[in-house]
């Protein structure tokens, strides 16, 4: 069997702005309008991908692949 990877991330709602917020690292976060469904990846302040309204499983499935690649941009530092 293989070895089990578990990815976490905090969630805060920003309500005022009808906004979700997923934080996966200092680098990495992903924006949900909760009103538009409008969803923005945002890697090291800029937007990388957008998305429309996607089903609550693709939505859950979109998220752990950006922890995966959250962890992975992260183990390569700042650059610094």
């Amino acid at each position: 069997m293989g070895k089990v990877v578990k990815f976490s991330w905090s969630t805060v709602f920003d309500t005022a702005n009808n906004l979700m917020i997923h934080t996966f690292s200092e680098r990495v976060e992903v924006t949900s309008n909760i009103k538009t469904g409008e969803i923005k990846v945002i890697k090291d302040g800029n937007v990388v991908q957008n998305l429309s309204n996607p089903a609550i499983a693709a939505y859950e499935s979109f998220l752990l692949d950006v922890a995966k690649d959250a962890t992975k941009l992260e183990s390569f530092g700042h650059g610094e």
